[in-house]
């Protein structure tokens, strides 16, 4: 039975583009349960099925493309709740198991298909600014205007190249977190508890992660002196990890303090969304991220 849900959620990635990008991020969801459930060589012999179904109706690559991608991070995530693993193990495994996917999947492409996906990722941007601008000049936007918003597409074309492994660690801690939230959620209405984590507003971080913002730092100041542009590419890299955790750091006291205004979810929700995509709002959460990992304004334990 599960199987077959593997293979309705898996059709709907392939051949639906916008129901797909919601498929594509849980279709492992149903060989987790089952691992769960049933344990592993049962949610191993639910896959195999479900790609040998999915390669008959649509292509072998296809299928096995997105076996190897996600699949296996299914029966790694019912592994570990099949033995009530801590939340944050359970998703340190995922997210190892999703980036090692991903790095085999592009060797297999470069290798076997001739594909370089790094650089159809750049190309699939640039063509996607193109036709981003070509829609605002039909908007009757200034030449000038143009030309700045290009001139800005092509330097994040350019920092794709240099953020990608920042971007592939990111991904797949992404990746691995949907998939382990729904399954926990679809767990829970099934009446099997699993580790899972704390309130938001109560996260709390360790101190040392600052040394690794400083060292990010550290890095990007002696390839900017010394002309070193490795140098500057890691600590680039580097910054933008610790960036995004700093940023959560803060969010977190600022969930912590509306709580005790009980504002509407909703409301927390649309506030939350504003200020993550407002580049101001978010340096100062950032910075409030570091106030908080060294003087534990909220008072919480570690």
């Amino acid at each position: 039975m599960l199987a077959a849900l593997t293979v309705i959620l898996l059709l709907p990635t392939i051949y639906l583009p916008i129901l797909g990008m919601i498929t594509l991020f849980i279709w492992p969801v149903p060989i987790t349960l089952l691992g769960v459930r049933h344990g592993l060589r049962t949610s191993v012999l639910a896959m195999l099925t479900a790609g040998l179904i999915v390669s008959i109706l649509t292509h072998p690559i296809t299928a096995g493309s997105l076996l190897l991608w996600l699949g296996f991070l299914g029966l790694a995530l019912g592994y570990c709740f099949r033995r009530q693993w801590p939340a944050l193990q359970t998703l340190g495994v995922g997210t190892i198991t999703v980036l090692i996917s991903t790095l085999l999947l592009f060797l297999l492409s470069f290798f076997l298909l001739g594909v370089n996906p790094f650089s159809e990722g750049q190309l699939l941007m640039a063509e996607s600014s193109a036709q981003v601008l070509e829609f605002y000049e039909g908007l009757g936007i200034a030449p000038e205007q143009l030309a700045q918003m290009q001139e800005q597409y092509l330097k994040m074309v350019e920092m794709f190249r240099y953020l990608l492994p920042a971007t592939l660690l990111l991904g797949s801690v992404g990746t691995a977190f949907i998939n382990f939230s729904v399954a926990r959620v679809v767990l829970g209405k099934l009446g099997q508890k699993v580790p899972g984590f704390p309130p938001f507003h109560s996260w709390r971080f360790p101190r040392n992660l600052l040394w690794g913002y400083l060292v990010g730092i550290v890095f990007v100041l002696g390839g900017n002196y010394y002309g070193e542009g490795l140098l500057l590419e890691i600590g680039m890299n580097i910054q933008v990890i610790f960036n995004l955790i700093l940023l959560l750091a803060g969010l977190s006291v600022v969930h912590h303090l509306l709580r005790r205004y009980r504002l509407p979810t909703a409301l927390v929700v649309l506030a939350t969304i504003i200020v993550l995509f407002n580049p101001f709002f978010s340096s100062l959460l950032s910075f409030l991220g570091i106030i908080d990992l060294v003087f534990n304004l909220r008072q919480l334990k570690s």
